[in-house]
């Protein structure tokens, strides 16, 4: 069954990863939508030039940063309806998964799983405070228990337990809550992550997020979904 999708004119969605591949994409996306993009990037000098997104400096694995970012987000627009996690690194391509270093364990857990639980701690009172919250993770087939196989632990490891947060998060508002917290997989997709051979256009992940971020009231939480339907964790 399609998604029940409201519109997102308005809306104030804070992007994290916001400067390439999928986050730019949907930068995009949401902007042609008519949602006041909030770009959280690390370089805001390397974002390029979108009419009407404000671009702001943030790093997810600092604390102070996203403080910063979600306050002054909160204070120039008075609230926050969605927030996309998506910014993620990966840096374990080849290493077997005990030849990686307690630093580089820690390094991709802060970015990929820590950033994204902060940001909501920091947002989602807010949003229970207004009677109105979304929230996107972006994880990936990867992280799938069923299909789990050698390679890219930490990764795998990050995006694992960010599925788990998703459903924990989910769990607590309640279904009854209109803060409601999903993940998708943007599937293999051709990005720096994905490579030039990949089968995926960002803009196709881009509007399945974009989709999901502006889910009518009706919509579900503490779902996974991929190409846009409901899929197996």
């Amino acid at each position: 069954m399609p998604l029940s999708i409201a519109s997102a004119a308005g809306k104030v969605i804070l992007l994290t990863g916001a400067n390439r591949g999928i986050g730019l994409a949907t930068a995009r996306e949401l902007q042609k939508r008519g949602a006041k993009v909030i770009a959280g990037v690390r370089n805001p000098d390397k974002m390029p030039s979108i009419p009407d997104i404000r671009v702001m400096r943030l790093d997810t694995a600092d604390a102070a940063s996203c403080e910063a970012f979600a306050a002054s987000a909160e204070k120039e627009e008075g609230r926050i309806d969605g927030l996309i996690n998506n910014a993620a690194i990966l840096i374990d391509q080849g290493k077997a998964a005990l030849a990686l270093s307690d630093r580089e364990l820690r390094e991709v857990m802060e970015v990929n799983l820590i950033g994204p639980i902060r940001l909501c701690r920091l947002v989602v009172p807010g949003m229970l405070k207004r009677g109105y919250g979304r929230i996107v993770n972006i994880t990936s087939g990867l992280a799938s228990i069923g299909d789990m196989g050698g390679g890219y632990l930490s990764y795998r490891m990050s995006k694992l337990a960010l599925n788990g947060f998703t459903r924990v998060l989910a769990a607590e508002l309640g279904l009854g809550s209109n803060v409601k917290v999903n993940s998708i997989s943007p599937g293999w997709t051709r990005t720096d992550m994905g490579g030039p051979g990949a089968t995926r256009d960002p803009a196709d992940p881009a509007r399945e997020i974009a989709d999901l971020i502006s889910i009518a009231d009706n919509g579900p939480t503490g779902g996974f979904f991929y190409k846009g339907e409901p899929a197996v964790w």
